[in-house]
């Protein structure tokens, strides 16, 4: 048996590879900074542990995680989530990078960058869009592409919250990059939106699942996915591991054109929503120590999040016209959520997605904002 710690404790995503070390016979730890109310759902119980936020108390942030690394002797760390920027480099600086499941912060900023990104895709031979770094106010006229046929976004965003696609004059007018902040124009892509996770070790792939986006809120992460079947979106993960000698998480949003090519748009050097499609199964703990290699999710196979479906799948298919659809799509999957069947982790999703609601309207932002308030990173030097 050997021990592990899983950060993000928050993340649906870190609850299933929790299921999955802990069924595979190895101690398991989770850790947040936040009270993770669907986490305490688990059972049998795993042991919590609170850490100082990252973003606003970097060093409190090191000194705790210094404090579990020597409570939890020899134990491993996997991130889930975006305080994989903030292990990374508190991993480099205190001495425990062996330790950490993740690449040097030099190379997840180089993935989380949507302008740095495409020039590594780029680099590698891959279909990568043309990309233009834009660090200044600008003109609609200044852009190299005609609207219709543009993408805008800042350079380090999540959720989609702030992509323009084919944007109006309004929305162009309404950006204002600038030295620290910028934005990146795009060239857009036609075709079908396909999502994948993969876990490297040592730029080899030992867990891989493409999958469609069947039910999401507008474009932000999906909360029920369908696994695929297609090479050529693992070729493009397998060409970025490879090159880079990536171990941890690699996560990308790409587009398969008519003909059939992969454009790989954007990356997360984190987990995401395909993870629940192995179903918290006890392979992924060799995945992730490369003992063994897991098969890739069948084909068709449908998992959701159950509370995610009624929150916000419900109204959007009502508005939509879609409620047949999606209650044949809710019945034909399975929930990632309560696997227990105890009903504990769903009610605390319920109050973690309460907790995060309360915290915007406190904050005037959105709730999916509040989610990552205190762990995400925007390439700046950390302190």
């Amino acid at each position: 048996m050997s021990r592990w710690i899983v950060t993000g404790a928050r993340a649906p995503v870190a609850l299933d590879l929790a299921r999955a070390l802990r069924t595979a016979g190895h101690e398991v730890h989770l850790a947040d900074s936040v009270t993770p109310f669907a986490a305490r759902g688990l059972r049998p119980r795993l042991p919590i542990h609170r850490l100082p936020p990252p973003r606003q108390d970097f060093a409190g942030f090191r000194t705790g995680m210094l404090t579990l690394l020597d409570r939890v002797e020899d134990a491993m760390v996997v991130p889930t989530c975006e305080e994989v920027f903030w292990l990374a480099e508190a991993a480099h600086r205190d001495g425990w990078s062996a330790r950490l499941l993740a690449p040097p912060l030099a190379l997840l900023r180089q993935l989380h960058s949507k302008a740095d990104f495409a020039g590594l895709a780029g680099s590698l031979g891959l279909d990568a869009p043309e990309t233009h770094v834009l660090d200044a106010p600008f003109a609609a006229e200044d852009l190299p592409f005609a609207p219709q046929e543009l993408v805008l976004k800042p350079e380090f965003s999540r959720f989609a919250s702030s992509t323009l696609i084919a944007p109006g004059a309004r929305q162009i007018a309404a950006v204002r990059p600038a030295p620290g902040r910028c934005w990146v124009a795009q060239r857009r892509i036609i075709g079908e939106e396909v999502c994948s996770w993969a876990f490297a070790v040592d730029g080899r792939i030992t867990a891989f699942a493409a999958y469609r986006p069947r039910w999401r809120q507008g474009r932000a992460a999906a909360f029920q996915m369908e696994a695929v079947a297609l090479p050529a979106v693992r070729e493009v993960s397998e060409r970025i591991t490879g090159a880079t000698g990536l171990t941890g998480h690699l996560s990308l949003d790409t587009i398969v054109d008519a003909a059939g090519r992969v454009w790989p748009i954007e990356c997360n050097p984190r987990a995401v929503s395909g993870l629940h499609l192995f179903d918290a199964a006890p392979g992924l703990a060799g995945a992730l120590s490369a003992a063994s290699a897991l098969p890739e999710p069948p084909a068709g196979t449908l998992r959701h999040l159950a509370p995610a479906m009624a929150l916000l799948g419900l109204p959007s298919a009502l508005l939509s016209g879609r409620t047949g659809a999606l209650l044949r799509d809710w019945r034909a999957g399975g929930d990632a959520i309560d696997r227990e069947r105890g009903g504990l982790v769903t009610l605390g999703c319920l109050l973690d997605a309460a907790r995060f609601a309360a915290m915007a309207i406190r904050s005037r932002q959105s709730p999916a904002s509040q989610t990552t308030a205190d762990i995400e990173w925007d390439g700046k030097p950390m302190p």
